[in-house]
């Protein structure tokens, strides 16, 4: 409709002007400088992540991720000559919520895309309403399962490993090590925790492992002491955990060192800033995508830069959540560049051929888009954490690592999304 009402508008100067042919040549040229400048505006990317409770740093880090890649771009002009600008929301934790943040930055703001979500409940809420508008949102650091099999969609785009991911490397490598197989699930009581929690069960069962029972924590986590009571109760030799953000710090700071030299603890994934603020808390078997401290391509150049820029602030050195927010905000420019457009519909092809090498992702394997669930497969690391380092950032031991295909999640093969014909056009 724009267009047309700008070709009326020109036809009507070329009609009023014909008598002037100087005046024609003026009043073109207004309108070619009008539509240049138009084609100038800025690409607006809506960060969204809750930047109050529990996922505080997460998302601030998680905005870091973001706000490098775009500053790549933008030294070198942006993108289709456009800047691209950086605005932030707050969701909150609540799903209705956020829900009504993603339908004001599409319908007011008029935003380009959506990035972020660290809450995966968040990020299903925002993802429907993007859908809706057809608005391509990247979701940068959320790990729930469901992300990429029920609650998956055909604008979005999930760059975090997720639960199953860490569950399978982990659970095989502890119950390997483990002549007894008694495994204890202790789930934090969410979408989050419970789609890991069944992940698990398939994974324990592949092992030679047996459930013996499951308790669930509550998501705010008011006395970790009771939780602990009950896991307690329950003998186990290995310790399923799915807790999350300040959650787990406030957990681990209960915990006392003696159980978990007697039982293997697995932790899935833990984030940077969980590790990284309680320096002096236990932490036993986890999984993570990324170190600062990795001997992989680009690893160091990258840290260094990240500390010129951040080296100031309380999260002095990048963790695992601005790694993958700076590579999932990349990979997004990057496709709307070769898409030549804004136009969803490109885009979203494109984003559905992503690749990239090993050393683009500063990790020791190549990662790939996969086009049925829209979940990148990548490296995993099984790390754990020394709460004894003489400084916080030595804290983390990276003891291996598996590659993208074995540790891939089997529902996501089968995952269903929108026919792309039937995803509504939005070119901003």
């Amino acid at each position: 409709m724009k267009t047309n009402l700008l070709s009326l508008a020109l036809a009507g100067l070329v009609i009023s002007s014909l008598p002037v042919p100087g005046r024609l040549a003026s009043s073109v040229a207004i309108v070619e400088s009008s539509l240049a400048a138009e084609k100038a505006a800025p690409i607006i990317i809506a960060h969204v992540a809750p930047t109050t409770g529990r996922f505080a740093l997460h998302a601030e880090a998680d905005r870091r991720g973001a706000e490098m890649a775009i500053e790549d771009f933008n030294a070198r002009g942006g993108v289709l000559g456009r800047e691209i600008v950086l605005i932030s929301r707050d969701p909150s934790l609540d799903g209705k919520r956020a829900a009504e943040v993603a339908e004001e930055l599409i319908t007011r703001n008029r935003i380009g895309f959506l990035v972020g979500a660290i809450s995966s409940g968040v990020a299903a809420s925002m993802s429907a309403v993007a859908q809706k508008h057809g608005v391509i949102f990247i979701n940068t650091n959320s790990s729930a399962p469901t992300e990429s099999v029920e609650n998956a969609h055909r604008t979005k785009f999930v760059f975090d490993a997720h639960g199953a991911n860490f569950g399978r490397a982990l659970i095989k490598y502890a119950l390997a090590k483990r002549t007894a197989k008694r495994v204890l699930l202790l789930t934090e009581d969410n979408v989050w925790g419970s789609s890991n929690a069944d992940a698990a069960r398939q994974y324990i069962a592949d092992y030679g492992g047996t459930v013996v029972g499951e308790v669930k924590a509550p998501e705010s986590l008011p006395d970790p002491a009771s939780v602990l009571k009950l896991v307690a109760a329950i003998p186990a030799d290995v310790v399923v955990t799915s807790i999350s953000g300040d959650n787990q710090i406030k957990l681990f700071s209960q915990i006392d060192p003696k159980v978990l030299d007697r039982q293997a603890w697995v932790v899935g994934e833990v984030d940077w800033e969980e590790l990284y603020p309680a320096p002096g808390t236990p932490r036993p078997l986890f999984g993570t995508t990324w170190a600062w401290n990795l001997d992989t391509p680009g690893t160091a150049g990258f840290v260094a830069r990240y500390r010129k820029r951040y080296g100031h602030t309380k999260l002095d050195y990048p963790g695992d959540v601005t790694h993958a927010a700076y590579l999932a905000t990349k990979a997004l420019l990057e496709a709307v560049e070769r898409a030549g457009s804004t136009d969803n519909h490109a885009i979203i092809q494109q984003l559905e051929g992503y690749r990239r090498t090993a050393q683009a992702g500063m990790q020791d394997d190549a990662a790939y888009m996969d086009p049925v669930s829209h979940h990148v497969q990548q490296s995993i690391y099984i790390a754990r954490w020394n709460p004894r380092a003489r400084r916080p950032e030595s804290g983390i031991e990276i003891l291996g690592h598996v590659a993208p295909d074995q540790v891939r999640y089997e529902p996501e093969r089968t995952t269903k999304l929108e026919a792309l014909a039937e995803t509504p056009h939005y070119a901003p």
